[in-house]
């Protein structure tokens, strides 16, 4: 009985969500009045573990002063810092300046930081790219190809270089890129479509402790 009621809530809320989308009458309103708030209760608590299970971790590194300890303090005073903020608004809507101060912190320290780790990426992304296309073989030589003319293109000198650059530039992204995109789309939706099945039907167990 352990295994075979949450397999039973979980078959019957699946089929509630799937046909509320695509049927009339009771289900649509079992979903949106009883299942929909257990969602967001659930999504809550969620969150609330994960923040447990992340505060144990970086705590016990600041504790024993690991390396990193630093970040780690960091990293749980802002998220404590954030969380009792927010919290403090909600409980207190009328409270403008306290709305006014927590929108200032965060455009003017979360949003500067986050656009600072955006331009970090970038250079990981051109160390990657430079690696990726030598063209050592066809496959490389075309993605290289493929790379250097859309981004001719897309800049200004592209078109006072040559000024087909940038309808190549256009049809590689709708044609070839587009094409390639819907694949990927696709196959990751058939994916979901079976994962998803297979926790329907019981035989894909792993949110349950096991494997099979």
């Amino acid at each position: 009985m352990r295994k075979e009621v949450p397999m039973l809530i979980t078959f019957v809320v699946a089929i509630i969500v799937m046909l509320s989308s695509i049927t009339t009458g009771p289900l649509p309103d079992v979903f949106k009045n009883h299942i929909s708030p257990w969602m967001t209760i659930v999504s809550a608590f969620a969150v609330g573990l994960a923040s447990v299970n992340l505060t144990r971790v970086h705590g016990q590194k600041i504790s024993r002063k690991r390396d990193g300890w630093v970040y780690s303090l960091i990293l749980l005073g802002s998220m404590f810092f954030y969380g009792i903020f927010r919290s403090y608004i909600e409980i207190n809507p009328s409270n403008m300046a306290a709305a006014e101060n927590y929108a200032l912190c965060y455009n003017h320290i979360l949003s500067p930081l986050s656009s600072g780790i955006w331009a970090c990426l970038a250079f990981y992304v051109a160390s990657s790219s430079y690696r990726a296309f030598r063209a050592r073989s066809m496959e490389a030589t075309i993605l290289l190809v493929s790379a250097v003319v859309v981004m001719l293109g897309a800049a200004p000198i592209g078109a006072q270089i040559w000024s087909k650059f940038p309808a190549v530039q256009r049809w590689l992204m709708n044609v070839p890129n587009m094409t390639g995109q819907r694949g990927i789309i696709i196959g990751a939706a058939i994916g979901s479509f079976v994962t998803a099945l297979r926790v329907l039907l019981g035989i894909e167990r792993g949110h349950l402790g096991g494997t099979q």
